[in-house]
């Protein structure tokens, strides 16, 4: 039930969002506002701030969302205040700290909140209590790697993508039956998660600009007890599951 509520939220707000929009377009084009709406409202900056709100409404990510709110705050201010400064000073100076604060946050985990079943926690201080080999904590930042998972009771973790990407093959790995849950962020990223045909995928992974897509040969009757559920929320990338 939970689930189903919060992609109702995001589709919500996603909704609200563009009925605004478009109301405000039509005051605009019955000259009905004392200003330039379009020069505002249709820009990267504005879609960085759109963006960043649908991300408020999945509590895994809200960090994430103020993050891009903040940037499309950021590059709008030198024009809100009417004060003159080259883009290129301020650009990669702002995409560095946002990528910085979603580094640090990402490796951060409240506990319970990807592993509800087992209450484990993969980050912090309690991590000593766990076998570091049932989890992944895996980062790509302006590169990549392959990564291999060869544990039974594979509990899941944290993937992130940044301007880079990775392969993540699980073929030699076996899902907890107390829960298995991976978190994915990517951000001008991408990932490819290998894994077997017989696991039952569940996704609830938000995708804006980017993509999801299953691609493994499956079989006519899957393995209830091997499941696994893909969240987070993708941003110009994408994730692929195979199982080659």
């Amino acid at each position: 039930m939970e689930t189903k509520n919060t992609s109702l939220d995001r589709r919500m707000v996603a909704g609200v969002l563009l009925i605004l929009a478009g109301g405000l377009l039509l005051l605009d084009s019955a000259d009905l506002l004392p200003f330039d709406l379009r020069h505002y409202l249709i820009s990267w900056k504005t879609l960085l701030i759109g963006i960043g709100l649908i991300t408020l409404s999945n509590r895994e990510n809200r960090t994430t969302g103020w993050i891009l709110i903040g940037i499309g705050l950021l590059f709008w201010m030198p024009e809100i205040m009417n004060y003159r400064i080259r883009m290129s000073a301020i650009f990669w100076p702002a995409v560095l700290i946002g990528i910085g604060l979603i580094v640090i946050t990402r490796r951060s985990t409240p506990k319970g909140e990807n592993f509800p079943k087992n209450k484990h926690v993969f980050a912090g201080s309690n991590r000593d209590h766990v076998n570091p080999e049932d989890f992944i904590d895996e980062m790509a930042i302006f590169g990549g790697g392959n990564t291999k998972i060869i544990s039974p009771n594979f509990k899941g973790g944290k993937i992130t993508a940044i301007f880079g990407g990775s392969d993540i093959n699980m073929m030699s790995s076996t899902p907890s039956k107390e829960g298995c849950v991976i978190d994915t962020f990517m951000l001008f990223g991408g990932t490819n998660l290998i894994i077997p045909d017989d696991w039952q995928i569940k996704s609830e992974v938000v995708s804006i600009f980017g993509g999801y897509s299953d691609k493994r040969m499956l079989p006519v009757v899957s393995n209830p007890e091997k499941q696994l559920l893909i969240k987070g929320m993708v941003l110009f990338g994408g994730v692929e599951i195979k199982s080659y």
